[in-house]
């Protein structure tokens, strides 16, 4: 079987389950020989932020001497982004060996059992596997969704269980509150594992998270903002300085910042339970830290950002970062959004900072039509140009011709938008550097 066939087939399966539960990927595993059993995890659950927190967590462990899996949710580029070890994407052969096998024991669970695992527990299953075979020492597992029900909370009580930034997003899923989404994403804490979240995490989800740790008996670790102290935060990110020493992290935004801390107390926790992460593992690591779509820059003249933002706290977030950022240039915006995303609250956030708007397809059956999307902008901007593409290349050029060199260029409303369009600005020749 070569990667395409294995890519095909493991797309075909239903994305979500019927009925959402652990007992699935339970069954799946254990006919696999529970291949999570026996490796330690950090479990990163979160809104917005815990792709992020879960590259930086990585490259810290790894740098640490670890031999370091990582697993996130969803890809960018490349679906073997999701399953590494080091830094590594799983190789093609091992990735086909891998559905192999679970479609195997897959094919099981329906005849004997009258269930089906979803594609995400088809592909969590290829990880854990994965991960027991490359013997890793430690793995920063981020969740799908949600957390209680999500297949990677299969696995026993993980070292430390993360929960970044709780917002508004999948509330067909989750729920229609904060205090909803926030106990399905406490749903990953168990007896004894620590648990940390984010400064300025939301009043209302805190709450929440303080209440499920003490029912658990889980010790609740909340870092401080004023524990970074920040230097600069520029277009190359930000340089601070924590109990001491300097840190220079490549990620640009301001919430970023929200996510380093977090990280930086995951580290701790990790540090009183023994591991050993030196200082410089630390620094080396956010170093080396790098993640598409995150406010990604890729121009100059015009400034050129790339950011996979799709939810009201994330566009808020977004917002913020580029009133810094920008800094009084001319905006234009380039979207696409799912139709299941709430665009008009993200439209109320970033529009009022903006000269103009061109929305684009994206070649996913949800995706909101780019002619849908401009209509609503419409209705909300009323004196505001824009224009709907019917493709990426032409979206991106009229972009471009929207935006002053002295501008900026924002591509937002998608991480699916971002993964179809960077590879159209990595071969862009027009970016003054």
């Amino acid at each position: 079987m070569d990667l395409q066939t294995a890519l095909r087939e493991i797309h075909s399966i239903p994305r979500f389950p019927e009925k959402p539960g652990l007992r699935r990927i339970q069954s799946l595993l254990k006919r696999m020989g529970n291949p999570q059993e026996g490796l330690p995890f950090v479990h990163i659950a979160g809104t917005n932020g815990k792709g992020s927190t879960t590259a930086m967590l990585a490259e810290i462990l790894q740098q640490a001497g670890y031999r370091t899996g990582r697993f996130v949710s969803p890809y960018v580029l490349e679906f073997r982004e999701r399953i590494q070890v080091n830094g590594e994407m799983i190789p093609p052969r091992e990735l086909c060996s891998l559905w192999e096998q679970v479609k195997f024991y897959a094919g099981k669970m329906a005849q004997q059992e009258g269930m089906a695992p979803s594609e995400f527990e088809v592909v969590t299953a290829m990880a854990m596997e994965y991960f027991r075979r490359q013997s890793c020492q430690v793995v920063a597992l981020e969740v799908g969704l949600g957390g209680r029900f999500d297949a990677t909370n299969a696995i026993p009580a993980p070292l430390a269980a993360v929960i970044t930034s709780v917002g508004l997003d999948h509330t067909q899923y989750l729920g229609d509150t904060i205090e909803k989404i926030a106990l399905e994403k406490c749903g990953i804490l168990k007896p004894g594992t620590v648990a940390i979240t984010c400064p300025n995490q939301d009043p209302k989800a805190l709450a929440v998270i303080r209440r499920r740790t003490q029912e658990e008996g889980v010790p609740l670790i909340v870092p401080a903002s004023e524990d970074l102290m920040v230097r600069a935060v520029d277009l190359s990110g930000s340089r601070v300085q924590w109990r001491g020493i300097d840190l220079a992290l490549p990620l640009v935004g301001a919430f970023q910042l929200e996510n380093l801390a977090t990280v930086l107390g995951t580290v701790e926790a990790l540090r009183k339970q023994g591991w050993q992460i030196p200082d410089q593992a630390v620094q080396t690591g956010i170093a080396r830290t790098r993640f598409p779509a995150r406010m990604e820059r890729f121009g100059t003249t015009p400034l050129v950002f790339l950011d996979g933002a799709h939810n009201p706290p994330g566009a808020l977030a977004l917002a913020k970062t580029l009133d810094r950022l920008a800094q009084g240039r001319p905006v234009t915006l380039l979207m696409g959004m799912m139709g299941d995303k709430a665009a008009e609250q993200v439209l109320d956030l970033l529009l009022p900072r903006a000269q103009g708007l061109v929305t684009v397809p994206i070649h996913i059956p949800r995706a909101m039509a780019p002619e849908q999307l401009a209509d609503l902008a419409r209705q909300r901007a009323l004196h505001l140009p824009v224009q709907a593409a019917t493709d990426l290349e032409q979206g991106l050029r009229l972009a471009l011709e929207k935006t002053a060199p002295e501008g900026a260029l924002l591509i937002c409303g998608s991480l699916y938008l971002a993964g179809e369009i960077r590879p159209l600005l990595l071969e862009e020749q027009k970016w003054g550097q």
